[in-house]
Formats: C-alpha cells, sequence, structure tokens
C-alpha cells in the first residue's frame, strides 16, 4: 500500500512550515501509518495531487485522496479505527472547539512576526505570489503586517489560556496525546521552521507540553530542521 502525504516545502526543501501538514503528520504517527512525505512548492500547482485545489495537506492512501486536515484526521479514525485520535464525541467537541480557538487567538497573535520571515525563507519563485495572497489575506502589505504593535503580548495572552488546561494534564488530551495535542502542535511547528528561539514569554506548562511533544514518535518532530540550523 503507498500512502503519500503532500507536505509544503521552502527553498530549503528540509524546512517544512505548513502547521496543517503538522497535524496531519502527528496523526498519521499516533496510529501507527507509514507514510511517504512529497514536498510541493507556494506557486506551482501544477505539482499538487490536485492542482484546481492548490492546498495542503492532501493524503493519497492507496489511490484515494483526501483534503484538508480535518476531513483527513475524521477519515483516518473511519478508516482506521485503532489507536483513535478522538475516542468520543466530547472529544471531538473539545477539538473543534481548540481548532476554532487557535484560529482566532494564536494563529493571528504568532503571524506578524513568522509571516516575513517565511517570505524571506521561500523559493525565489515562490516569493511574488507569497506576497501577493498574504497581502490580498491581511489586506496590507507584509512589512505593514509586520509592524503590528504588541505581537509578542499577544501571543503570551493567547498561550496564557492554552497553558491552563496543561497546568493539571500532561497533554491537552490527558494521560496522553490525542487530535488536540496535535492540532495546537501545528502552530508551533510552523514556529519552529523559522526559529526554535522564542520571541515571547510562553507559561511553564506550555513549555513543558511542548517539549513533551517533540519527543513523540522517537523525536519526530524535534528532529525537523529549523531555519538556524540551515
Amino acid at each position: 500500500m503507498t500512502r503519500i502525504l503532500y507536505d509544503l516545502a521552502l527553498g530549503d526543501e528540509e524546512l517544512r512550515p505548513s502547521a496543517y501538514c503538522w497535524t496531519v503528520k502527528f496523526a498519521l504517527l499516533h496510529k501507527g501509518l507509514p507514510f511517504e512525505l512529497k514536498t510541493v512548492p507556494f506557486a506551482d500547482k501544477s505539482k499538487y495531487p490536485d492542482p484546481d485545489y492548490g492546498k495542503v495537506p492532501v493524503l493519497v492512501d492507496n489511490g484515494e485522496m483526501i483534503k484538508d486536515s480535518p476531513v483527513i484526521t475524521q477519515w483516518l479514525d473511519r478508516k482506521y479505527p485503532q489507536n483513535p485520535l478522538l475516542a468520543t464525541k466530547a472529544e471531538r467537541a473539545a477539538a473543534e472547539f481548540l481548532a476554532a480557538w487557535l484560529s482566532a487567538s494564536f494563529y493571528p497573535a504568532i503571524s506578524p512576526y513568522l509571516t516575513p520571515r517565511i517570505l524571506k525563507l521561500a523559493r525565489a519563485e515562490d516569493q511574488e505570489y507569497f506576497r501577493k495572497s498574504r497581502e490580498a489575506r491581511f489586506g496590507r502589505t507584509i512589512e505593514e503586517f509586520a509592524a503590528t504593535p504588541g505581537v509578542a503580548e499577544r501571543v503570551e495572552a493567547a498561550l496564557g489560556v492554552l497553558a491552563a488546561p496543561l497546568s493539571g494534564s500532561r497533554y491537552l488530551g490527558g494521560a496522553a496525546p490525542n487530535l488536540c495535542d496535535y492540532v495546537a502542535m501545528g502552530p508551533f511547528m510552523w514556529q519552529r521552521a523559522v526559529t526554535t528561539t522564542d520571541f515571547y514569554k510562553a507559561p511553564e506548562a506550555v513549555i513543558a507540553w511542548r517539549e513533551r511533544m517533540l519527543d513523540l514518535f522517537d523525536g519526530y518532530a524535534r528532529s525537523a530542521k529549523s531555519a538556524e540550523a540551515a
């Protein structure tokens, strides 16, 4: 059986910034499913498994194509029920709430710091596409976006919320990680593609959890390359 996950790469193909691809990687590792990675660039959609869709993650499992990280993780639990990512309806509701909160809070907080750095690390032929697509999304230039005031403070406020459930549990899933942890770790892996050094002060509970996440699956995430070592 061939199982391929299409993953986004920067100018150095070992730099993999997509938070949503990282969620799927964790999910596949959680289930013990072997997979291959195939990298795609930002701009050349002809290299994508579905050029009209033109986004990642996309999982191709024995010829079946599944798109979008929430769809992929739900499909994995249906197709491969062993080692469930979410065991109950309550856990699924928690994961959906967490994903919505991240999109509304943590991602917007950290984006002004990471976006200009990702631009510089992207392939030269991808930079114009990246700039135009992000400036259309933000409604201003990347340089103006990067100058957003109070970035570190906004990140710290968001992480204070994340620290609350981690103060009494090793993982967001409780004693062991589940999809909630993999969804929450995604933006930290986005940051890790750029730097392993925090530009903000993270709560101790979050730092300890992140270290545990990096060590999962024989240190799979910890071994991911950062631009600091590029």
